[in-house]
């Protein structure tokens, strides 16, 4: 009601509670609105409200003044403050980690696809661990990587958040040079099984960090644990490793002041270093697709012979509208299908022997700029 902080804490670090949990209709007919008709729980959350001692008394003791109604208007407007208080969404950038030690692959290639993108590597067998894969496993993650600097992901970040709550279930979060401790992660890696989970923190393989009101929670799979030498960071003991990454919030313990969530993407941050001389790289200017088609290429009539699903260099997907360049993913490098956003990354060069530009219709894929070329006579069509 008066939004009192209910907990007494000393500079001692000692604390006291002073808040009271209150019935909104009395646990017993004797008690305080205890004769309105009530056929549920008297003690489930829907019937109870965290006052202080104050406003306890005075609700109790002017029924007429704070009837049932009156302050179940209160609770509601109490949580729908709460949920004000959560913290907001920010721009996650693949940037945070600088080498993978935990990719999980079902997860994130389900995430990519809900967003428009699409991770290309060989099928895994439920049982392979991606440290088993040797020399697979640097293009499995070099795939991740090209996809994940591409995402739109939209995150909170987890030392921004003040509390637990069930209102950042299903949310994604992110974190960024976290100092996590581990438990129950075993001494030496198992292979060729798949990790077995109960439920429950004594025995399930998790990293945690624990902030001053809660505690953060990541169930670790140890099929996606990269490497061996990323198998001894997340087993670290003592004071933990530094990780940066991004992970899915899927249940709420409010008991411990616990959230739980599934990894996603954990990775070693880059070093001040690294962080310098990205500084020092300014991004190009942005450039209107529509600018680069011309007329003569039109007047080609040509269409891109076949379909095109997804960005040869960060696993787009192609929608209607969409530019595609067929061009070199690379500077002298191979050539392939390349989105809007791979191509303004690099040389954003168009013409015979750069690369040529098509838009998706519904229809197939007209080329539209870089042949600026008139047909000859003598030219096959």
């Amino acid at each position: 009601m008066c939004r009192s902080k209910v907990v007494w804490e000393s500079d001692a670090g000692g604390r006291s509670l002073t808040g009271e949990i209150a019935h909104i209709v009395g646990a017993q007919r004797a008690a305080a609105r205890g004769k309105v008709p009530f056929f549920g729980d008297r003690d489930g959350p829907d019937n109870l409200m965290l006052l202080c001692r104050t406003d306890h008394k005075i609700i109790d003791d002017n029924e007429d003044a704070y009837p049932v109604e009156r302050l179940h208007e209160f609770r509601e407007e109490y949580l729908a403050w709460l949920e004000s208080q959560l913290t907001p969404t920010e721009r996650w950038s693949a940037g945070i980690i600088s080498q993978y030690t935990y990719l999980n692959v079902p997860r994130l290639g389900e995430f990519a696809a809900t967003l428009g993108f699409h991770i290309r590597h060989q099928p895994l067998s439920g049982a392979t661990h991606l440290s088993e894969l040797n020399y697979e496993l640097n293009h499995l993650m070099q795939q991740y990587r090209l996809v994940l600097e591409n995402l739109p992901v939209e995150s909170v970040p987890v030392d921004k958040i003040g509390f637990a709550h069930e209102g950042y279930v299903g949310q994604i979060v992110s974190f960024k040079r976290l100092r996590f401790r581990n438990r129950n992660v075993p001494i030496h890696r198992p292979e060729g099984h798949m990790t077995s989970f109960t439920g429950t923190l004594e025995h399930d393989p998790h990293i945690y960090h624990a902030f001053p009101d809660w505690r953060f929670v990541i169930n670790i799979d140890l099929r996606w644990i990269t490497t061996n030498t990323a198998y001894g960071l997340v087993r670290s003991g003592g004071a933990g490793s530094l990780f940066s990454g991004f992970s899915r919030i899927n249940a709420v313990d409010f008991e411990s002041k616990t959230m739980f969530g599934t990894g996603l993407a954990i990775g070693i941050p880059p070093s001040i270093f690294d962080l310098r001389r990205k500084s020092k790289i300014s991004l190009a200017e942005p450039v209107d697709m529509s600018t680069l088609e011309d007329d003569i290429t039109k007047s080609r009539n040509e269409q891109w012979t076949g379909t095109v699903a997804s960005c040869d260099g960060c696993g787009k997907m192609f929608v209607h509208g969409d530019y595609m360049v067929d061009g070199p993913l690379r500077r002298d490098g191979p050539w392939g299908n390349i989105c809007e956003s791979c191509f303004l990354k690099g040389d954003r060069l168009l013409g015979v022997g750069f690369g040529q530009l098509y838009r998706k219709t519904l229809v197939g894929w007209p080329l539209v700029g870089g042949y600026p070329r008139a047909l000859s006579d003598d030219e096959d069509l």
